[in-house]
């Protein structure tokens, strides 16, 4: 079943031009709600299953920052997931854990009253020191950074004792691609 830009938490439904168009901060335009959802979606109503979502906490700190999809610091550490966690068997229940945990607390950071403020501490506090260990090729403290944001915003949204199914089935193509765990 596919998923429409009226279901995107990110679709701004103040924000209404003449006719049926609603302004979508991810394009930067208004968009017609009843076309397709793109990557960036995120499920504004929850059912049952695991939903595709292509936002991670990285992408919606940005967005909330008024950030491009293509900045350097979101193609960094799109790049670190692609050719370094993804290509070493270690990592990859770490992925899979993420996959499923990540789409939730970009939920909760983008419906936070507080979000931009909160935004501009995790890009300064975990974000960026990330972003340098990456470059500088200081991988395991790069890890480290992002586990310790992860967990922080576990606790933040009262997500410690989230479910994750570490006996699914992903099949490597797809991992690295945000799961929405649906309760």
């Amino acid at each position: 079943m596919a998923d429409f830009c009226a279901e995107c938490l990110l679709l701004d439904l103040n924000d209404q031009k003449w006719g049926n168009e609603y302004f979508c901060p991810k394009k930067g335009k208004y968009v017609d709600p009843k076309n397709y959802a793109c990557s960036n979606f995120v499920k504004r109503k929850q059912n049952t299953g695991y939903q595709r979502s292509g936002c991670y906490i990285t992408t919606i700190i940005c967005n909330i920052l008024k950030q491009s999809d293509n900045c350097d610091l979101l193609e960094t550490l799109r790049n670190f997931r692609d050719q370094y966690l993804k290509q070493n068997a270690e990592y990859l229940i770490l992925l899979d854990e993420y996959d499923q945990i990540g789409p939730i607390i970009s939920n909760e950071l983008f419906e936070d009253e507080n979000n931009v403020q909160i935004a501009k501490e995790l890009a300064k506090i975990f974000l960026i020191p990330c972003y340098y260990a990456i470059k500088q090729k200081d991988y395991d403290n790069a890890i480290t950074i992002y586990k310790n944001m992860v967990t922080a915003l576990k606790v933040r949204y009262n997500l410690l004792d989230c479910q994750i199914n570490y006996n699914r089935l992903t099949s490597f193509e797809e991992l690295g691609k945000g799961r929405i765990r649906i309760k």
